[in-house]
């Protein structure tokens, strides 16, 4: 009983060290399209890469509307590499997504890529069984390498919204919006970032 409890208290405390109250950026909060955005979580994933999520100031992390995420990868990766790995990864999807489509931008200087995505849980194929309850997302990423210092890093800052429900009302409704979410993400201005370790 007395390993069990032992066992509870670290784990409770490793829970803490990454709840929101963690910040490993020195940004607790984001303005997406004039919307203020606060830190709900942050996690240090590996040596090299650490994420936080931002949900709308009003929501909750459970059923939140939709979320920023901020991956730095505190390493040189290419940027236009990461964007052939994730359009790959969705080339490959679109053979069993009946709904999964995305596009690729480019900033005129080629250090920024951006691909907006649309993945759905409905199979392509009619032999596979349907959901019990469709379920669909619209993501956007966008790649980017950074100056920290006098190295360069990799960051990727991503919008994700996840959608229940008939998806093809939900790709339409995707659609109206996609320029202004888009127009969002590539303009969001994120701070210069210090790794706290403590």
């Amino acid at each position: 009983m007395r390993k069990l409890f032992s066992v509870f208290l670290i784990l409770s405390f490793a829970v803490k060290l990454f709840s929101q109250e963690s910040d490993f950026f020195g940004i607790t909060e984001l303005t997406f399209n004039e919307k203020k955005y606060v830190l709900a979580t942050a996690t240090q994933k590996s040596k090299v890469l650490y994420i936080q999520d931002y949900i709308p100031e009003d929501e909750r992390v459970e059923d939140a509307s939709n979320t920023i995420s901020i991956y730095y990868f505190n390493k040189n990766i290419d940027a236009k590499e990461a964007t052939i790995n994730k359009t790959g990864e969705l080339d490959n999807r679109q053979n069993t997504d009946k709904f999964c489509t995305y596009n690729v931008t480019e900033n005129p200087n080629g250090t920024e890529f951006v691909v907006d995505f649309f993945t759905s849980n409905v199979p392509k194929s009619k032999d596979e069984p349907t959901p019990e309850q469709e379920s669909s997302d619209y993501n956007i990423y966008r790649f980017r390498n950074v100056m920290s210092g006098e190295k360069s890093v990799f960051m990727i800052i991503a919008y994700k919204e996840i959608f229940t429900g008939d998806t093809k009302n939900n790709l339409k409704t995707i659609a109206k919006k996609r320029n202004k979410l888009m127009e969002g993400i590539i303009t969001l201005a994120v701070p210069e970032i210090t790794i706290k370790t403590n």
